[in-house]
């Protein structure tokens, strides 16, 4: 016979999207709480007060654990991602005349529009930094697959321009790369307390600049 507290794990019966919507609540709740405190930081029972779900069970119901959540919030991300950088790293090798240059706005660009978007902003690139570090093998085995076929059709792309580089030095660069781009737009606003002090880099006027130095960071990363 169920108990009292089994009964209570699933919602009582609502409208589809009224359903939806309690889950996109959740996710996005939990990506900010996750990206700001740590992935293993804000319980589950704060991640569902956040998201205004009156049932304490919501969480359990739509994602059973951290782990299961972690990875849905991902997938999100990386649809979102994916439908920008694929696209447009196809596009270079069709085209078959690229630069270096060509191949990290298609690979990264997308990052910072990330950081950019209202509706994702720095929470889901500080999210995804996260991942490689943050969660261990879980959390590596996630990123993996977040990147593995952007970073795969970089790779791609990246080895005509690199001939006599030793692949697995190139598959490093990439991944050094990967994580220089996440973890420098998700950490950025710590140039307002760098130790040479504020930098303007980071206000708003200065955007078109500051992408353009991260991107030649991130070449001279791959050429050194």
């Amino acid at each position: 016979m169920p108990t009292a507290s089994t009964s209570t794990v699933k919602e009582r019966p609502v409208q589809a999207t009224d359903d939806f919507t309690l889950r996109d609540r959740l996710m996005r709740e939990a990506m900010t709480m996750l990206a700001s405190q740590g992935i293993n930081g804000p319980s589950l029972r704060s991640i569902v007060r956040a998201s205004g779900a009156s049932n304490p069970s919501a969480l359990h119901y739509h994602f059973r654990d951290r782990k299961t959540l972690v990875r849905a919030i991902a997938e999100q991300l990386q649809a979102w991602y994916e439908s920008r950088a694929m696209p447009r790293l196809d596009a270079l090798g069709a085209k078959g005349d690229y630069t270096v240059r060509d191949v990290l706005e298609a690979a990264f660009g997308p990052v910072i529009e990330m950081l950019e978007d209202p509706e994702l902003g720095t929470s889901a690139v500080r999210f995804v930094a996260r991942l490689g570090w943050d969660f261990g093998h879980e959390g590596q085995d996630i990123s993996s697959d977040f990147h593995r076929r952007s970073m795969r059709r970089m790779l791609e792309l990246l080895i005509p321009l690199f001939p006599g580089v030793d692949e697995e030095e190139l598959k490093f660069k990439i991944i050094a790369n990967m994580n220089n781009a996440y973890n420098g737009l998700a950490y950025r606003s710590y140039m307002w307390r760098s130790p040479f002090g504020a930098s303007r880099l980071v206000e708003k006027d200065s955007a078109d600049r500051l992408r353009e130095l991260h991107m030649r960071y991130l070449e001279g990363g791959l050429r050194s």
